[in-house]
């Protein structure tokens, strides 16, 4: 695993850490994985408030990507891409707001958790774990068609067990009141119902593409649609896979 540092601020003297610190608990929790493709990118900020990561792990990414000019992620654009960097790799990004650092912290994330951190090392350590889950998932084949809330799930059961001090539950979400079964035929039409029925291998076309590289171009289908999903997982010819909008494709007969 290959580590680079950015900061806007003597960020080593304002959090009293510094690389070799880092490393330590990256390498901890890494312990296991095989990261020898993965570039880990630290952001430490005064000018964003907010933290967080973000793992680019389906596909192989060259030097020219390494930062991003559109997105959250933009002010990468300001800092220089590293001249050893390898020609191809996997990468994550983590990024820390430091002038809103302050602990023990409560967050509640983008997916209904509630998580709570003693101190910036178990902010690292969790936020770091949690985009590893992915990388373990995309480049190592580990965590088969685990998302957002397992990759939260075993961060949290990795670092509890490596003693971070790192605590996480999934608030309960309100159910919505059912409509009376009178007036639910009426109110409810899904306009995919002929996707529903899908299975692995069927074949789709694709009639929209926003980039122009698949348009007009048969498509297989991965694994069955989801129930009331608008997307479906399919492989185009080129080996790449993605969850495509239902609205851009139709079924081949």
């Amino acid at each position: 695993m290959t580590i680079y540092y950015f900061s806007d601020i003597d960020w080593r003297q304002t959090l009293n850490f510094d690389e070799s610190k880092l490393k330590n608990i990256f390498s901890q929790i890494a312990d296991g994985s095989n990261t020898r493709d993965l570039i880990l990118s630290n952001y430490f900020l005064h000018r964003n408030s907010w933290s967080g990561g973000i793992a680019y792990t389906r596909d192989w990414l060259t030097p020219k990507q390494f930062i991003t000019y559109r997105g959250r992620w933009k002010f990468t654009q300001k800092f220089e891409i590293p001249n050893d960097i390898p020609g191809s790799f996997k990468l994550i990004r983590l990024q820390f707001g430091i002038k809103c650092l302050k602990y023990p912290l409560c967050q509640i994330d983008r997916y209904g958790w509630k998580l709570t951190y003693s101190s910036f090392i178990d902010h690292v350590a969790f936020l770091f774990a949690h985009e590893l889950h992915h990388f373990r998932r995309y480049h190592l084949g580990f965590h088969d068609r685990e998302g957002e809330n397992m990759a939260n799930k075993w961060a949290i059961a990795r670092l509890q067990k490596l003693n971070f001090k790192v605590e996480g539950i999934k608030l309960t979400q309100r159910k919505k009141k059912k409509k009376s079964s009178r007036f639910f035929s009426k109110s409810i039409f899904d306009p995919y119902e002929n996707f529903r029925s899908l299975t692995a291998g069927n074949k789709l076309l694709i009639k929209y593409d926003p980039k122009g590289h698949y348009q007009n171009q048969i498509a297989t289908v991965m694994r069955p649609i989801r129930r009331n999903s608008k997307r479906i997982v399919v492989e185009t010819n080129d080996g790449k896979q993605w969850r495509w909008p239902l609205e851009w494709i139709s079924i081949v007969q």
